[in-house]
């Protein structure tokens, strides 16, 4: 039996996305949605399908039957490098940064979708092409200033901590003014005080933006979410809020022995 989805217009959603890949059934008739300006989490036990859900809706995947749709409209053929136009940001599990750029430099690679010329010449040493780039520059430099970590501006990944790392992969997100920020598991790695650094962060995102997390640490989902969609075996088992969810029977079934983590 088909989840229904209880919105009526949410900002981001996927409707009866289903999507075998190497021949087994990872989504099965997936429908959630994400209520604009909200936090909204997708838990689920290891193998439940909740970063195949973030590929689909950031195009790394295409799905064999469903749809996306994002402010009203349905997304067809979603181009990774096309998000960042229409308003969605994502971070990857782990960092995802690159090891040859500076802390900036790979803040700054978050906007350059909306400059005209790129951030390669200036991690070649070349000059800057116009003008739009040192605003960009400066836009960077004020998000990491925002992040408290302003003063690794010029340093590596690998000379990070990984907490900070963690840090300029949001930051990098971030900087493009997103309507909608897609969270693959911010809180990996770091710890109990980051992660509450991290909540009061994500909270303070909202109304102006949206957010959808993917997150095992349970303690950060019931702190920050406002909706939460629960996943088991590629389906929708429950959705409600975070107390509504604690206390779902299918959701403490599908979670019995199991801890959450993984995907």
């Amino acid at each position: 039996m088909k989840y229904v989805l209880p919105l009526t217009h949410p900002l981001l959603a996927t409707e009866n996305v289903s999507i075998t890949l190497s021949g087994l059934q990872i989504l099965e008739d997936v429908s959630i949605g994400v209520p604009e300006g909200t936090v909204t989490g997708l838990i689920g036990p290891n193998g439940a399908g909740k970063t195949t859900v973030f590929n689909i809706m950031s195009g790394f995947l295409t799905p064999d039957s469903g749809n996306v749709r994002f402010d009203g409209k349905k997304l067809k053929h979603i181009k990774t490098h096309h998000l960042t136009k229409l308003g969605i940001s994502r971070t990857l599990q782990g960092v995802g940064l690159f090891a040859s750029l500076t802390a900036l430099e790979n803040v700054m690679l978050g906007g350059s979708a909306r400059v005209k010329s790129g951030i390669v010449a200036d991690s070649l040493g070349m000059p800057w092409a116009d003008h739009e780039q040192n605003k960009l520059r400066a836009k960077a430099m004020e998000t990491l200033t925002e992040f408290g970590i302003a003063d690794v501006a010029d340093r590596y990944p690998s000379e990070l901590p990984y907490p900070v790392q963690k840090r300029v992969a949001i930051a990098r997100s971030l900087i493009s003014d997103p309507k909608v920020l897609l969270l693959d598991e911010p809180a990996g790695g770091i710890s109990a005080g980051d992660m509450a650094e991290l909540g009061r962060m994500i909270k303070s995102w909202t109304p102006e933006r949206t957010v959808l997390l993917v997150e095992h640490h349970m303690e950060l989902v019931m702190d920050v979410c406002d909706l939460i969609w629960v996943l088991d075996a590629g389906k929708v088992i429950a959705s409600g809020t975070p107390e509504e969810v604690r206390n779902n029977p299918a959701v403490l079934a599908a979670y019995l022995g199991d801890e959450g983590e993984g995907h």
